[in-house]
Parts: C-alpha cells; structure tokens; sequence
C-alpha cells in the first residue's frame, strides 16, 4: 500500500501542515525539520500528489488543451500522448477542454483562464472563423495553435505549428495524375476547420497546375468518421462515372473507402488506386498497405508545447513553425490502364 502525506508526518513527528510546507518548498521551515521530512519521504519511498502540492502552495500548475478542434479523432490521443511527455517535465497537469459548441468551448477557456487554473492553452487545430484565437489574442494570454491562423491581421501575431497541408497533398494528386489517373476524388473532413480546406485547396491546385478541369462532384464530405468516409466512397464509386482514383484526407477516411472498393468487389490497385494522408499505424497493415502522407504528429505536439512553455517564461519564440512531411509510397496505387 502507498504511503501518504499523514504517514510521513507520523514517521518524522511533526504536523501534516509542516510536511506540506516542505512539499511546496516553502521558506518558513527550519533546515532541520526540513531533513527529519525529506528523509522520511524517502524512506517511504512517497510520491506526492502533484495537484494537492500545487493547491497547497497557492498556485495550480497546468496547461489547457482545446481538444474537440482537431477533425480528426484519431490524431488526438497521439498528439496528447506528446504533449504531456512535455507537461510532464515540466511539472504540469494538462486540462482538457473537449466542448464541441463554439461558444461553450470560449466560456470554458476564459474560465480557466479567469480563475488562473491554467497558465497557458494549446489549440489543437484552428476554425476559418475563430472567435477563441481572437479573444485570446486580445486578452494577451499564452497560447499556441497547431494549425494555421487565417485571419490576415492574427497570422503574423499569433503563435502557431503546422505543416504545409496545401504542398503536400497537391505532391500527393500529383502522383496520381502522373500515373495518368484524370478521375481522382477527394473525400475530404468538414471545412470549418483551416487544416480540411488546405487539404482540399492542395487537391484542386493539383488539378489547376496540371490544367486539368476540376470535377466537384468528385469531392465529398467524409465526415469525422470511418462510417462517414465509406458512404461517401461508396456514393461516388457507383456512380455513372467512377473514378479511378481516391485522394483521403486522412488515413481513417481511407481505410472507409478501402471497405466501400472491397464491398463493390473492386480490387487495389487493380481497379482504384488510393492515396491517405498523416501515416496512422492502420495504414501499414491495410491490403495492401496505403501510399500516404507520413506527418511528425509526435514532434507537432512536442514542438507546440514547448513553444506555449516559452511563452509561460517570458521568452519569444518563433511566431511561425511550419514541420517536413513526408510522402511514402506502398502499394495501393497503379498506373491507370
């Protein structure tokens, strides 16, 4: 059984309070109670609750994560995963705020920061419209958005890691155009958030700088979902005029559509190449495994959390952070026949 708090005041004879003292390293205990507390902490080998210290000494040291931004769910315990590595040693609890309406979601923030439970908010993605950003902007608090600021005055100003979306996916159309595929689709996440629209802007530059028409019945609304992405693979699959190829904008939405060409008894990449977007480990294990944007959504995390850290000290990092992707060829696309 774990030791607590009240063993250690027992073992070293003093009050609960003065352990506490200890704890948060205050300066009104006497260098020899000090050492009968440290040593009886160690004998037992106690761990102090990092919240209770924190509350015990006045200050509760954490940092919100807005996490119902991200479009894609799958990228959210990776990217937590990253940032509390970073929370972590930095002696800081992570708060999440997972509020999927708008408002609710400023209310929550404000709260935190209003009542100085959090020192700092990471945004796991940025809206075309962000009211968050900009309310944050004005009140001058610490935060760091992973993703894109739209917001012609805000870009310059705020804080942000990214990756370049709209590069790579047009890299990724383009390997199918080259393959000789015309009749590419893109099921895409919904386009309230920055990071869904670059990666459909990606697909139709693609198409505009091989001066090829775009289709935009070809484009559909994958949803959040693998269930969404298959209905929408399956809707454009029996239509009159497939296409030959599928660009998802993520892997989940890839492995959707994988189960609508099985389901029509199509065969990859006989019939339909398919290209998917960030590198989730399904998409090594898909048959056959999924050509793919590999994205460093480890480093993302790592890289936005210690930026907000800098800005908690008082330092200026770069406004601006944008990481490499890769793009990673398997075998789920083929010259078009």
């Amino acid at each position: 059984m774990a030791s607590n708090i009240k063993d250690v005041a027992k073992l070293a004879n003093v009050s609960i309070s003065t352990v506490s003292r200890v704890i948060n390293n205050a300066p009104n205990v006497q260098p020899h109670t000090k050492k009968v507390v440290l040593d009886a902490i160690k004998k037992l080998n106690f761990k102090p609750n990092r919240i209770a210290q924190s509350l015990g000494s006045g200050s509760f040291n954490s940092i919100g994560v807005v996490s119902s931004r991200s479009s894609n769910q799958a990228f959210v315990p990776l990217i937590l995963q990253s940032i509390a590595e970073v929370a972590d040693e930095k002696n800081y609890e992570i708060i999440l705020n997972n509020s999927s309406d708008e408002m609710r979601e400023l209310e929550k923030c404000l709260s935190m920061i209003d009542s100085k439970v959090a020192q700092g908010l990471i945004l796991l993605s940025s809206r075309i419209n962000d009211l968050l950003i900009e309310k944050l902007y004005e009140l001058n608090f610490p935060f760091v958005v992973l993703g894109k600021v739209v917001n012609e005055y805000l870009a310059n100003r705020v804080y942000s890691v990214d990756t370049d979306n709209l590069t790579d996916c047009k890299e990724a159309v383009n390997y199918l155009i080259n393959l000789g595929h015309r009749r590419i689709t893109c099921i895409h996440a919904p386009l309230n958030y920055v990071v869904s629209k670059e990666r459909l802007d990606g697909y139709i530059e693609a198409h505009k700088e091989a001066r090829l028409p775009v289709d935009y019945s070809l484009i559909a609304n994958g949803g959040y979902d693998i269930n969404q992405a298959y209905e929408a693979a399956l809707r454009l699959l029996k239509s009159s005029t497939p296409p030959t190829a599928i660009f998802a904008t993520d892997d989940i939405k890839a492995v959707g559509a994988y189960r609508a060409i099985l389901e029509l008894g199509l065969k990859i990449p006989e019939d339909i190449s398919i290209i998917g977007h960030n590198n989730y480990d399904i998409s090594q294990i898909t048959t056959p495994p999924l050509t793919t944007i590999d994205v460093p959504i480890l480093q993302l995390g790592k890289v936005t959390t210690e930026k907000l850290f800098h800005l908690i000290e008082g330092k200026t990092p770069p406004i601006r952070t944008i990481l490499n992707t890769k793009f990673i060829v398997r075998g789920s696309c083929s010259s078009i026949k």
